[in-house]
C-alpha cells in the first residue's frame, strides 16, 4: 500500500486535497473493475445452462453489472425464471425471496392444484419419469411444482459475501 506524508501547514493540506481531488477522476473505472468481478464471481457458481454476463456499464455515478439467462420453452415462456423460483406447491414449500416474487405478481400454484398435482403437455425428451397419451396423442406428465433452484440467488449472495474483499482489491491497485 502507499504511503502519503505530510506536514501540517496550510499549504501541505492544501496540497493533499488536491491530491485526493484528482483521484476522483479514477474513482468510476475502480468502479466498474468492482463489479465486473462481482459479476465474474457469480458467473463461477453453480447456474442454470444458457447464463451469460451482461457487459458492465456506468450509469451516472453507479456501476451496473449483471448476469442473465433469457432462455425461453416454445412458446417463449421464461424457463430461466421457472427453474429459479420454482412452480406449484413444490415451490411455494421453499420460496428464497418471496417479498420479491409478491412485488412481481409471482404466484405459486394458481390453479389451485394443491397436493393432487397437475398433467401439464409434454415431450419425449421431458426427464419427467410421471407420463402418459391423453386421446388426442398429446403426451403429458404430471408433476406437484418445482422446487426452487435459488441459482441467481445463490450467486448474488456469494457476490455479497466477497464484495469487501473485491472492493479492498480494486481499491488498493490505485493507491
Amino acid at each position: 500500500m502507499a504511503k502519503f506524508e505530510t506536514h501540517l501547514s496550510l499549504s501541505s493540506l492544501d496540497e493533499m486535497i488536491k491530491r485526493y481531488e484528482n483521484r476522483k477522476k479514477d474513482y468510476p473505472k475502480i468502479a466498474i473493475r468492482i463489479a465486473d468481478r462481482l459479476a465474474d464471481i457469480m458467473m463461477d457458481c453453480d447456474l442454470q445452462s444458457g447464463t451469460y454476463k451482461v457487459p458492465t456499464r456506468l450509469e451516472g455515478n453507479i456501476a451496473i453489472a449483471s448476469i442473465k439467462n433469457d432462455k425461453t420453452n416454445e412458446d417463449g415462456q421464461s424457463i430461466a425464471m421457472f427453474e429459479e423460483f420454482g412452480t406449484g406447491v413444490m415451490g411455494a414449500k421453499f420460496p428464497h425471496v418471496s417479498e420479491e416474487l409478491q412485488r412481481m405478481g409471482w404466484k405459486y400454484d394458481v390453479n389451485g392444484h394443491g397436493e393432487k398435482g397437475w398433467w401439464y403437455p409434454t415431450t419425449d425428451s421431458d426427464p419427467n419419469p410421471y407420463k402418459w397419451t391423453d386421446p388426442d396423442g398429446q403426451l403429458r406428465a404430471w408433476t406437484k411444482g418445482l422446487p426452487a433452484g435459488r441459482y441467481f440467488y445463490n450467486a448474488l449472495k456469494k457476490a455479497e459475501e466477497m464484495f469487501t474483499e473485491v472492493a479492498l482489491e480494486e481499491l488498493q491497485r490505485e493507491v
